[in-house]
């Protein structure tokens, strides 16, 4: 506990403080290729970039990203070292490996199909790799742990590498040799081809078919209960089938699952899923290297260091935030223009809800949001709930009466006396007659977002914001024999108590604009003058 106390302590002050970096711009590829002691994160994005880190800017230096044939060949560059032997001096010049520790490569790239390992390489993904065709060959004690979408895939690996891999696919082909070892219970295929050799441990999941052959001390275990089984076995090798809810060898590895909870640990990786919490460690073997990571958070300790690094969410909220707007009315001809012909029946009088619109505005608070993806970040539906505060500044020297029936009908009774009617003072000087509303809304949007960073994507939502009415006042300020008074009539005013508006926002990572239109008119029907609210603004804050 003490260690681990330590560690998340260091990881507050060390962040970015032992490691260097450098940021290189890539062309296209498709294919990788990677050797030498090097790991690779992968992240899928809107542009090819590499960005390096070790522990000193010349062990950085060292490290190449050359591209060839649509192919991105990373490696650490070999130094040349003259040697001279004997009498006569006889000089030889040689090819050695430069002995460089702690390379980490975070790989940003546009498309990929292909995945090339050597020497003890290592590669992981932030996010799940969606593609047609995709094809993995490693050789060596290479480490490979992916999440990957595709309709066909192929991996060719031998000596001692180590696969890890979840997602789905229609059909996978497995050729592994030696004490290569396979995790692919995650991931779900329908047809799988296997060739395994040597003393390989594999794990797969077929749905409908399993066919090829095992020899030698090879151990294949079959998730998934295909319909058709057809391997052949030679040697000692051994195949099961079924789900491995709890197992245990005698050794230090062992699982345990329990609906969609599960433990695993194998070697020096921990796999833990407990309700919505997912905790990974893993270590490289040796114990030199542990990576923490829990959600988009992940701890690196390398020796006597500590680096962390936060992923980029590829969606920010749009929103749950603080909104700041302009309001205004549109009467039933959808004018702006709320000024009438002093002749104008006094049912469709509007002039006197006319706006000074330097004062009014409305500000919202959108406290919660919830989005479900439906094609993962890029479009989804969003929901939530926000409160909001209109203030609507009377331009003239007006005081609302709700039960201004009279003005209207030429004989008034209690079923249409509630309607609301400005009045016109001609005693007291109004320096503020605002008119307020406090609305609880919940969106119901749908939304695109073109990009795979926050503060880069383009995004548009649209859809319906509907709300409720909570209260409604008139506020006044004058002066009254030298003196400031105000006052505030908290009534109803005839104000619809629900409220349908359509809306969109706009726009870039963080910047966002937006405007509502309600569908439904301020008053009740017959009980005021007809019209219907909008804003326009902006996001001054986001969530």
């Amino acid at each position: 506990m003490k260690k681990l106390f330590t560690i998340f302590i260091s990881a507050v002050f060390l962040t970015n403080v032992s490691a260097q970096t450098d940021v290189r711009e890539l062309g296209d590829f498709s294919s990788l290729k990677v050797s030498s002691a090097i790991e690779v994160v992968l992240t899928q994005g809107d542009e090819n970039r590499a960005i390096i880190a070790g522990s000193s800017l010349e062990s950085i230096a060292k490290v190449k990203t050359e591209i060839s044939n649509g192919q991105l060949y990373l490696f650490i560059e070999r130094k040349v070292v003259t040697k001279t032997k004997g009498k006569r001096k006889k000089t030889k010049t040689v090819s050695k490996n430069n002995t460089v520790n702690n390379i980490k490569i975070r790989l940003s790239y546009k498309n990929l199909n292909q995945i090339e390992l050597s020497g003890a390489s290592e590669i992981r993904t932030t996010d799940t790799i969606q593609t047609q065709n995709f094809s993995i060959t490693g050789s060596g004690a290479t480490d490979i742990s992916i999440a990957l979408e595709t309709d066909d895939l192929i991996i060719n690996f031998s000596g001692a590498s180590e696969i890890k891999l979840i997602g789905k696919a229609d059909n996978f082909k497995v050729n592994m040799s030696g004490a290569s070892g396979l995790r692919a219970s995650g991931f779900i295929t329908k047809n799988v081809i296997l060739d395994i050799s040597g003393a390989s441990d594999v794990n797969v999941n077929a749905t409908e078919s399993i066919k090829g052959r095992v020899s030698g001390a090879s151990d294949v275990h079959i998730k998934g209960n295909p319909a058709i089984r057809e391997i052949n076995k030679s040697g000692a090798s051994s195949t099961g089938y079924g789900n491995r809810n709890t197992s245990y060898n005698g050794s230090d590895n062992f699982s345990i699952k329990v609906g969609k909870q599960y433990i695993e640990v194998e070697e020096d990786d921990v796999d833990i899923k407990l309700g919505n919490k997912h905790v990974v460690v893993e270590g490289d073997g040796d114990g030199d290297t542990t990576t923490i990571t829990w959600g988009i958070t992940k701890v690196y300790v390398v020796g006597d260091s500590v680096w962390v690094e936060r992923e980029d969410k590829p969606r920010r909220s749009h929103w749950a935030g603080i909104d700041l707007a302009i309001n205004g009315f549109l009467n039933a001809n959808n004018s702006t223009d709320l000024s009438n012909d002093p002749l104008t029946n006094p049912n469709e009088l509007t002039q006197f809800m006319e706006l000074d619109y330097n004062k009014s505005w409305s500000f919202s608070l959108n406290f919660m949001e919830f989005f479900i993806p439906i094609k993962k970040h890029h479009f989804g539906i969003v929901t939530g709930l926000g409160t909001e505060w209109n203030n609507y500044e009377l331009k003239h020297n007006v005081k609302l009466n709700p039960q201004g029936g009279n003005h209207i009908y030429p004989n008034v009774n209690e079923y249409n006396e509630d309607y609301t009617w400005g009045e016109v003072d001609t005693i007291l000087e109004y320096s503020k007659n605002r008119f307020k509303t406090w609305f609880i809304n919940a969106p119901l949007l749908l939304e695109v977002n073109t990009g795979n960073h926050k503060n880069r994507s383009f995004h548009i939502s649209a859809g319906a914001i509907f709300g409720f009415n909570l209260q409604a006042k008139m506020k006044y300020k004058y002066r009254y024999e030298g003196d400031n008074k105000k006052e505030k009539d908290k009534q109803s005013f005839n104000t619809n108590p629900f409220r349908v508006s359509l809306t969109t926002r706009i726009g870039i990572g963080w910047f966002n604009v937006f405007a509502t239109y309600s569908l439904t008119p301020l008053f009740e029907n017959d009980r005021g003058p007809e019209l219907y609210p909008f804003t326009v603004g902006v996001t001054l804050l986001g969530f």
